[in-house]
């Protein structure tokens, strides 16, 4: 008996490939079979980030950054303000990410860095939190709004608002 054959033997004992008693859209296929589904993982998303910010613990992409430009025009923030990024306590998860505008920045707490033209602090106590992340904008029709992409993550909510370490 092949390797194969034991395998597939061994699945619909189980009651299908994922091992449940109704079965699966693969029980009673062989593994060849299986493998012809041609499943392919999701691609790991590229961003385009301001080179002039390669150092930064946390890059903008250029459509945040856009994002970010239009909403300090409509909503007229002042000059001399910082994008402000931070974490919070809370969410299903236990920490939220967060976006504001500031018009202190402490030098010796924050990390400042300037992409795109905006300049952005995040207090050095939560770089551990957030270190590699980028911050994008979606603006398609399922979803709409800022989106962190934090490699730190260990977990988050369902909702996607809330994460772990």
């Amino acid at each position: 008996m092949s390797t194969a054959t034991a395998s597939h033997e061994h699945t619909q004992a189980a009651g299908g490939c994922c091992g449940s008693s109704g079965g699966c859209s693969t029980s009673g296929q062989s593994q060849a079979q299986v493998q012809e589904l041609n499943y392919e993982a999701p691609a790991v998303p590229t961003y385009k980030t301001d080179p002039a910010a390669a150092e930064a613990p946390i890059k903008l992409s250029d459509k945040a950054a856009t994002e970010i430009k239009r909403f300090m025009s409509e909503k007229k923030v002042p000059d001399g303000c910082v994008l402000r990024v931070a974490v919070l306590a809370g969410g299903c998860s236990g920490f939220q990410e967060h976006l504001g505008f500031d018009t202190k920045v402490n030098a010796d707490a924050d990390h400042i860095s300037e992409q795109y033209g905006i300049r952005v602090a995040i207090d050095k106590k939560f770089i551990m939190f957030l270190a590699g992340t980028t911050i994008d904008y979606l603006d398609g029709i399922d979803k709409r709004g800022f989106k962190f992409d934090n490699p730190n993550a260990k977990s988050s909510c369902g909702c996607g608002k809330s994460f772990s370490v």
